[in-house]
């Protein structure tokens, strides 16, 4: 959906707004999380979401510029008076008629066709992503311990969930779990507040119509984001 956003001539702040919203501040996510993992949880994610959706999508967007949108869609030109003559010249001059016009696809072909487009270009690309990825998740998420505590775990767990890629809501079972095996809760919070936004597959698929510099910001913003939520996290006793 970002994509087709962005084809269709959003602005990269509107489509970054719309992107880093949609996992982040998903009202079911915020439900289930407040049962899951208390409520003090909830009003974090809200904090470190606001920032995100309305203020980092706002400076990426200063930092961009009009970036001009990809393949925009052409403007259908020839109005009805496109060949009238102009005023106190006569008559127009006669022309040739225009050829008729191919039929145009039905919407189901045109939507089929674009899903083709889509998935040939997209699928083989996330599957591989995901595959590297989880290749690698034994050292992106190592066993916690009731050791796992401190700066260190809370940066490097920081920059892990901004690569890695979850289903919708599946950062509060991951977080939930570790906690429970001693993991602290200010890396855990990085963990909650860096796994939804982005992941590395995200970013290379989006990085087809949204400048490389933008997304870069992007990821470097979730990533201090989620430093930031594992401080306040241990500061505040979670």
């Amino acid at each position: 959906m970002a994509l087709g956003l962005r084809k269709s001539g959003c602005s990269v702040g509107a489509v970054l707004a719309f992107w880093l919203g949609n996992p982040v501040l998903n009202p079911a996510t915020m439900v289930f999380m407040g049962f899951v993992l208390g409520w003090h949880w909830v009003g974090l994610r809200l904090v470190t979401g606001v920032l995100l959706v309305f203020v980092v999508a706002y400076l990426v967007q200063w930092l961009v510029g009009d970036a001009a949108a990809p393949s925009p869609v052409p403007a259908i030109g020839g109005g009805s008076d496109a060949t009238a003559a102009p005023a106190g010249t006569g008559p127009a001059r006669s022309e040739p008629a225009p050829a008729p016009a191919a039929p145009r696809p039905s919407i189901w072909a045109r939507w089929l066709r674009a899903l083709g487009e889509l998935s040939v270009g997209l699928v083989p690309e996330y599957v591989l992503l995901v595959l590297l990825l989880g290749a690698v998740r034994a050292w992106l998420f190592p066993a916690a311990t009731p050791e796992a505590t401190g700066v260190l775990w809370t940066i490097g767990l920081a920059v892990a969930g901004t690569l890695f890629v979850i289903p919708t809501a599946g950062e509060i079972p991951i977080v939930q779990t570790l906690m429970s095996h001693g993991l602290a809760a200010g890396p855990a919070a990085a963990l909650l507040t860096t796994l939804p936004p982005v992941s590395l597959p995200s970013l290379a698929m989006l990085a087809r119509a949204v400048p490389v510099r933008a997304l870069v910001a992007v990821a470097a913003a979730v990533a201090a984001l989620g430093v930031l939520s594992g401080g306040l996290a241990a500061l505040l006793r979670f």
